[in-house]
Protein backbone atom coordinates (compact mmCIF):
# COMPACT_ATOMS: atom_id res chain seq x y z
CA UNK A 1 0.00 0.00 0.00
CA UNK A 2 1.60 3.29 -1.05
CA UNK A 3 2.66 5.67 1.68
CA UNK A 4 0.38 8.60 2.26
CA UNK A 5 1.75 11.82 0.76
CA UNK A 6 1.74 14.99 2.78
CA UNK A 7 2.18 18.38 1.15
CA UNK A 8 5.43 20.13 2.01
CA UNK A 9 4.93 22.95 4.50
CA UNK A 10 5.07 26.43 3.03
CA UNK A 11 7.77 28.67 4.42
CA UNK A 12 6.52 31.29 6.80
CA UNK A 13 6.27 34.76 5.30
CA UNK A 14 7.87 37.77 6.92
CA UNK A 15 5.21 39.83 8.69
CA UNK A 16 5.92 42.78 6.37
CA UNK A 17 5.51 40.69 3.21
CA UNK A 18 2.60 41.56 1.01
CA UNK A 19 2.06 39.70 -2.29
CA UNK A 20 1.13 42.85 -4.17
CA UNK A 21 4.25 44.74 -3.01
CA UNK A 22 6.43 41.73 -3.89
CA UNK A 23 5.03 41.72 -7.42
CA UNK A 24 5.70 45.46 -7.63
CA UNK A 25 9.34 44.95 -6.59
CA UNK A 26 9.78 42.22 -9.18
CA UNK A 27 8.32 44.50 -11.83
CA UNK A 28 10.71 47.35 -10.93
CA UNK A 29 13.70 45.01 -10.99
CA UNK A 30 12.69 43.71 -14.40
CA UNK A 31 12.32 47.27 -15.71
CA UNK A 32 15.79 48.21 -14.37
CA UNK A 33 17.34 45.09 -15.87
CA UNK A 34 15.71 45.75 -19.23
CA UNK A 35 16.93 49.37 -19.16
CA UNK A 36 20.50 48.21 -18.51
CA UNK A 37 20.57 45.75 -21.41
CA UNK A 38 21.08 48.29 -24.24
CA UNK A 39 24.01 49.93 -22.42
CA UNK A 40 25.54 46.54 -21.64
CA UNK A 41 25.20 45.38 -25.22
CA UNK A 42 26.63 48.67 -26.48
CA UNK A 43 29.63 48.38 -24.16
CA UNK A 44 30.28 44.81 -25.25
CA UNK A 45 30.59 45.74 -28.93
CA UNK A 46 32.26 49.14 -28.41
CA UNK A 47 34.28 50.44 -30.21
CA UNK A 48 33.00 49.45 -33.62
CA UNK A 49 33.97 52.68 -35.42
CA UNK A 50 36.49 55.56 -35.21
CA UNK A 51 36.55 57.68 -32.06
CA UNK A 52 36.65 61.48 -32.36
CA UNK A 53 38.40 63.77 -29.87
CA UNK A 54 37.11 67.33 -30.18
CA UNK A 55 39.68 69.98 -29.26
CA UNK A 56 37.95 73.34 -28.64
CA UNK A 57 41.06 75.29 -29.66
CA UNK A 58 43.08 75.91 -32.80
CA UNK A 59 45.67 73.42 -34.04
CA UNK A 60 49.21 73.68 -32.71
CA UNK A 61 48.43 74.68 -29.14
CA UNK A 62 48.97 72.72 -25.94
CA UNK A 63 45.58 70.96 -25.99
CA UNK A 64 45.98 70.01 -29.63
CA UNK A 65 49.46 68.58 -29.08
CA UNK A 66 48.25 66.53 -26.12
CA UNK A 67 45.21 65.20 -27.99
CA UNK A 68 47.29 64.11 -30.98
CA UNK A 69 49.93 62.42 -28.81
CA UNK A 70 47.24 60.58 -26.86
CA UNK A 71 45.26 59.71 -29.98
CA UNK A 72 48.18 57.85 -31.55
CA UNK A 73 48.53 55.43 -28.62
CA UNK A 74 44.82 55.27 -27.87
CA UNK A 75 44.03 54.09 -31.40
CA UNK A 76 46.35 51.12 -30.83
CA UNK A 77 44.59 50.25 -27.59
CA UNK A 78 41.10 50.54 -29.08
CA UNK A 79 41.85 48.95 -32.43
CA UNK A 80 40.06 51.87 -34.11
CA UNK A 81 41.29 55.18 -35.56
CA UNK A 82 41.20 58.14 -33.16
CA UNK A 83 40.58 61.39 -35.02
CA UNK A 84 41.41 64.82 -33.56
CA UNK A 85 38.87 67.46 -34.62
CA UNK A 86 39.69 71.12 -33.87
CA UNK A 87 36.54 73.18 -33.19
CA UNK A 88 37.74 76.55 -31.84
CA UNK A 89 35.47 79.47 -31.12
CA UNK A 90 33.35 81.25 -28.49
CA UNK A 91 35.91 80.81 -25.68
CA UNK A 92 35.98 77.02 -26.25
CA UNK A 93 32.20 76.83 -25.88
CA UNK A 94 31.66 75.82 -29.50
CA UNK A 95 33.55 72.54 -29.19
CA UNK A 96 32.18 71.83 -25.72
CA UNK A 97 28.58 72.31 -26.86
CA UNK A 98 29.17 69.99 -29.82
CA UNK A 99 30.21 67.21 -27.43
CA UNK A 100 27.49 67.96 -24.89
CA UNK A 101 24.86 67.51 -27.63
CA UNK A 102 26.47 64.38 -29.13
CA UNK A 103 25.12 60.87 -28.61
CA UNK A 104 26.48 59.30 -25.39
CA UNK A 105 27.96 56.32 -27.21
CA UNK A 106 31.69 56.79 -26.58
CA UNK A 107 32.51 57.94 -30.12
CA UNK A 108 32.65 61.70 -29.43
CA UNK A 109 34.92 63.00 -26.68
CA UNK A 110 36.11 66.42 -25.53
CA UNK A 111 39.73 67.25 -24.76
CA UNK A 112 38.86 69.63 -21.92
CA UNK A 113 41.17 71.71 -19.76
CA UNK A 114 40.84 73.84 -16.66
CA UNK A 115 39.06 76.77 -18.41
CA UNK A 116 36.11 74.39 -18.90
CA UNK A 117 35.31 75.03 -15.22
CA UNK A 118 35.92 78.79 -15.47
CA UNK A 119 33.73 79.70 -18.45
CA UNK A 120 30.34 79.20 -16.69
CA UNK A 121 31.21 81.98 -14.23
CA UNK A 122 31.75 84.44 -17.08
CA UNK A 123 29.32 83.47 -19.81
CA UNK A 124 25.85 82.06 -20.23
CA UNK A 125 26.95 78.69 -21.55
CA UNK A 126 24.59 76.63 -23.74
CA UNK A 127 25.38 73.62 -21.54
CA UNK A 128 26.13 72.77 -17.93
CA UNK A 129 29.90 72.27 -17.64
CA UNK A 130 29.46 69.60 -14.97
CA UNK A 131 26.05 67.97 -15.44
CA UNK A 132 26.15 67.68 -19.24
CA UNK A 133 29.41 65.71 -19.31
CA UNK A 134 30.73 62.39 -18.06
CA UNK A 135 34.31 62.44 -16.69
CA UNK A 136 36.39 59.79 -18.45
CA UNK A 137 40.05 60.28 -17.59
CA UNK A 138 42.46 62.90 -16.33
CA UNK A 139 45.41 62.96 -18.71
CA UNK A 140 47.70 65.14 -16.64
CA UNK A 141 48.32 68.53 -15.10
CA UNK A 142 50.93 71.20 -15.54
CA UNK A 143 51.77 74.32 -13.60
CA UNK A 144 51.45 77.67 -15.26
CA UNK A 145 54.68 79.49 -16.04
CA UNK A 146 55.35 83.17 -15.53
CA UNK A 147 57.40 83.88 -18.63
CA UNK A 148 58.84 87.20 -19.83
CA UNK A 149 60.45 88.54 -22.95
CA UNK A 150 64.26 88.42 -22.50
CA UNK A 151 64.43 92.19 -23.06
CA UNK A 152 62.66 92.71 -19.74
CA UNK A 153 65.43 93.13 -17.19
CA UNK A 154 63.74 91.16 -14.42
CA UNK A 155 65.69 87.97 -13.76
CA UNK A 156 63.46 86.76 -10.90
CA UNK A 157 59.95 87.14 -9.50
CA UNK A 158 61.33 89.45 -6.82
CA UNK A 159 62.78 91.78 -9.47
CA UNK A 160 59.56 91.54 -11.53
CA UNK A 161 57.49 92.62 -8.51
CA UNK A 162 59.88 95.47 -7.76
CA UNK A 163 59.59 96.74 -11.34
CA UNK A 164 55.80 96.49 -11.25
CA UNK A 165 55.63 98.48 -8.02
CA UNK A 166 58.03 101.10 -9.32
CA UNK A 167 56.05 101.48 -12.58
CA UNK A 168 52.37 100.84 -11.72
CA UNK A 169 50.36 99.89 -14.81
CA UNK A 170 53.33 100.22 -17.17
CA UNK A 171 54.27 96.54 -17.19
CA UNK A 172 51.72 94.33 -18.91
CA UNK A 173 50.86 90.66 -19.04
CA UNK A 174 49.21 88.86 -21.92
CA UNK A 175 46.59 86.13 -21.67
CA UNK A 176 44.62 83.88 -23.96
CA UNK A 177 41.52 85.97 -23.24
CA UNK A 178 39.47 87.42 -20.42
CA UNK A 179 38.56 84.76 -17.90
CA UNK A 180 41.05 82.18 -19.11
CA UNK A 181 43.32 80.37 -16.68
CA UNK A 182 46.23 82.54 -17.85
CA UNK A 183 44.23 85.68 -17.05
CA UNK A 184 42.99 84.53 -13.63
CA UNK A 185 46.49 83.45 -12.59
CA UNK A 186 47.66 86.99 -13.37
CA UNK A 187 44.82 88.43 -11.30
CA UNK A 188 45.74 86.16 -8.38
CA UNK A 189 49.37 87.25 -8.73
CA UNK A 190 48.37 90.93 -8.58
CA UNK A 191 46.21 90.23 -5.53
CA UNK A 192 48.93 88.30 -3.69
CA UNK A 193 51.73 90.77 -4.49
CA UNK A 194 49.75 94.03 -4.28
CA UNK A 195 50.86 95.12 -7.74
CA UNK A 196 49.12 96.80 -10.66
CA UNK A 197 50.04 95.08 -13.93
CA UNK A 198 48.02 95.80 -17.05
CA UNK A 199 46.14 92.86 -18.54
CA UNK A 200 46.29 92.47 -22.35
CA UNK A 201 43.76 89.84 -23.52
CA UNK A 202 44.26 88.01 -26.82
CA UNK A 203 42.04 85.71 -28.83
CA UNK A 204 43.87 82.56 -27.87
CA UNK A 205 47.09 81.73 -26.06
CA UNK A 206 48.97 81.09 -29.32
CA UNK A 207 48.69 84.73 -30.36
CA UNK A 208 49.51 85.88 -26.82
CA UNK A 209 52.71 83.84 -26.72
CA UNK A 210 53.71 85.06 -30.18
CA UNK A 211 53.43 88.68 -29.07
CA UNK A 212 55.43 88.10 -25.88
CA UNK A 213 58.14 86.39 -27.94
CA UNK A 214 58.11 89.34 -30.35
CA UNK A 215 58.29 91.82 -27.48
CA UNK A 216 54.93 93.49 -28.15
CA UNK A 217 53.86 92.48 -24.65
CA UNK A 218 56.28 91.89 -21.79
CA UNK A 219 55.08 88.91 -19.80
CA UNK A 220 52.41 86.27 -19.40
CA UNK A 221 51.23 83.31 -17.41
CA UNK A 222 50.98 80.32 -19.72
CA UNK A 223 50.46 76.59 -19.54
CA UNK A 224 53.82 74.82 -19.62
CA UNK A 225 53.14 72.84 -22.85
CA UNK A 226 52.62 76.11 -24.73
CA UNK A 227 55.81 77.93 -23.67
CA UNK A 228 58.39 75.24 -22.94
CA UNK A 229 59.65 75.15 -26.57
CA UNK A 230 60.19 78.94 -26.45
CA UNK A 231 61.90 78.75 -23.05
CA UNK A 232 64.27 76.06 -24.28
CA UNK A 233 65.10 78.08 -27.40
CA UNK A 234 65.79 81.22 -25.36
CA UNK A 235 62.91 83.19 -26.90
CA UNK A 236 61.31 83.48 -23.44
CA UNK A 237 62.67 83.55 -19.90
CA UNK A 238 60.82 81.59 -17.20
CA UNK A 239 60.69 83.30 -13.79
CA UNK A 240 58.56 80.84 -11.81
CA UNK A 241 55.98 78.07 -12.01
CA UNK A 242 52.71 77.77 -10.10
CA UNK A 243 53.06 74.15 -8.96
CA UNK A 244 53.52 72.93 -5.41
CA UNK A 245 56.88 71.49 -6.47
CA UNK A 246 59.25 72.32 -9.29
CA UNK A 247 58.21 71.03 -12.69
CA UNK A 248 60.29 68.05 -13.90
CA UNK A 249 60.21 69.68 -17.34
CA UNK A 250 61.68 72.93 -15.93
CA UNK A 251 63.72 71.80 -12.91
CA UNK A 252 65.85 74.95 -12.92
CA UNK A 253 62.79 77.24 -12.52
CA UNK A 254 61.64 77.95 -8.93
CA UNK A 255 58.02 77.77 -7.81
CA UNK A 256 56.06 80.85 -6.82
CA UNK A 257 56.28 79.77 -3.19
CA UNK A 258 60.06 79.51 -3.45
CA UNK A 259 60.03 82.98 -4.97
CA UNK A 260 58.16 84.43 -1.99
CA UNK A 261 54.62 84.44 -3.41
CA UNK A 262 52.26 82.29 -1.33
CA UNK A 263 48.76 81.14 -2.25
CA UNK A 264 49.41 80.92 -5.97
CA UNK A 265 49.36 77.17 -6.58
CA UNK A 266 47.54 76.64 -9.88
CA UNK A 267 47.60 73.44 -11.92
CA UNK A 268 46.29 73.50 -15.46
CA UNK A 269 44.72 70.08 -16.02
CA UNK A 270 43.80 68.31 -19.26
CA UNK A 271 41.30 65.48 -19.45
CA UNK A 272 38.76 63.61 -21.55
CA UNK A 273 35.03 64.18 -21.14
CA UNK A 274 32.13 62.42 -22.84
CA UNK A 275 28.47 63.47 -23.10
CA UNK A 276 26.28 62.89 -20.05
CA UNK A 277 24.56 59.52 -19.65
CA UNK A 278 27.50 57.61 -21.11
CA UNK A 279 26.92 53.93 -20.27
CA UNK A 280 29.13 52.90 -17.31
CA UNK A 281 30.56 50.00 -19.30
CA UNK A 282 31.87 52.34 -22.00
CA UNK A 283 33.12 54.85 -19.42
CA UNK A 284 35.16 52.11 -17.77
CA UNK A 285 36.43 50.74 -21.09
CA UNK A 286 37.52 54.23 -22.18
CA UNK A 287 39.19 55.04 -18.86
CA UNK A 288 41.09 51.75 -18.89
CA UNK A 289 42.19 52.22 -22.51
CA UNK A 290 43.52 55.71 -21.70
CA UNK A 291 45.36 54.32 -18.66
CA UNK A 292 47.00 51.63 -20.80
CA UNK A 293 47.96 54.18 -23.45
CA UNK A 294 49.49 56.48 -20.84
CA UNK A 295 51.50 53.59 -19.40
CA UNK A 296 53.49 53.29 -22.64
CA UNK A 297 56.99 54.81 -22.41
CA UNK A 298 56.56 56.66 -25.73
CA UNK A 299 53.45 58.56 -24.62
CA UNK A 300 54.84 59.22 -21.15
CA UNK A 301 57.97 60.75 -22.64
CA UNK A 302 55.96 62.87 -25.07
CA UNK A 303 53.54 64.21 -22.45
CA UNK A 304 56.32 64.89 -19.95
CA UNK A 305 58.29 66.76 -22.60
CA UNK A 306 55.23 69.01 -22.91
CA UNK A 307 55.42 69.75 -19.18
CA UNK A 308 52.60 67.46 -18.06
CA UNK A 309 52.78 65.72 -14.72
CA UNK A 310 51.03 62.37 -15.04
CA UNK A 311 48.97 61.69 -11.92
CA UNK A 312 46.52 58.77 -12.31
CA UNK A 313 42.98 59.48 -11.13
CA UNK A 314 39.73 57.56 -11.21
CA UNK A 315 36.91 59.04 -13.26
CA UNK A 316 35.12 59.92 -10.00
CA UNK A 317 38.20 61.72 -8.64
CA UNK A 318 38.50 63.65 -11.90
CA UNK A 319 34.86 64.71 -11.61
CA UNK A 320 35.39 65.85 -8.01
CA UNK A 321 38.40 67.94 -9.07
CA UNK A 322 36.28 69.68 -11.71
CA UNK A 323 33.67 70.57 -9.08
CA UNK A 324 36.35 71.96 -6.75
CA UNK A 325 37.89 74.07 -9.53
CA UNK A 326 34.51 75.43 -10.62
CA UNK A 327 33.83 76.67 -7.07
CA UNK A 328 37.33 78.16 -6.67
CA UNK A 329 37.30 80.14 -9.89
CA UNK A 330 33.74 81.36 -9.37
CA UNK A 331 34.96 82.87 -6.09
CA UNK A 332 38.01 84.52 -7.71
CA UNK A 333 35.92 85.99 -10.54
CA UNK A 334 33.45 87.44 -8.06
CA UNK A 335 36.12 88.88 -5.73
CA UNK A 336 38.10 90.46 -8.60
CA UNK A 337 34.91 91.65 -10.34
CA UNK A 338 36.03 90.11 -13.63
CA UNK A 339 33.64 90.54 -16.54
CA UNK A 340 33.62 88.84 -19.92
CA UNK A 341 34.64 91.01 -22.89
Amino acid sequence: MPAERHPLPRPALHPSFHPASHRGLQRRLLILAAAALPGLALAQKWPAQPVRIVVPYTAGGGSDNIARALGTELSRELGQPVVVDNKPGASAMLGAELVARAAPDGYTLLLADMPHTITPSLYKTPYDALKDFTPVALIGSSPLVLAVNPKLKAQSVKEYIAMARARPGQINFASGGTGTATHLAGELFKQQTDTFITHIPYKGSGQAVADVVAGHTESMFSSAPTVIPHIKSGALRALATTGAQRSPALPQVPTMAESGVRGLTVLHWFGLLAPARLPPGIQTALHDAVARAMATPALQAKLQSLGLELTPRTAAEFGAQMETDAARWARVIKERNIKAD
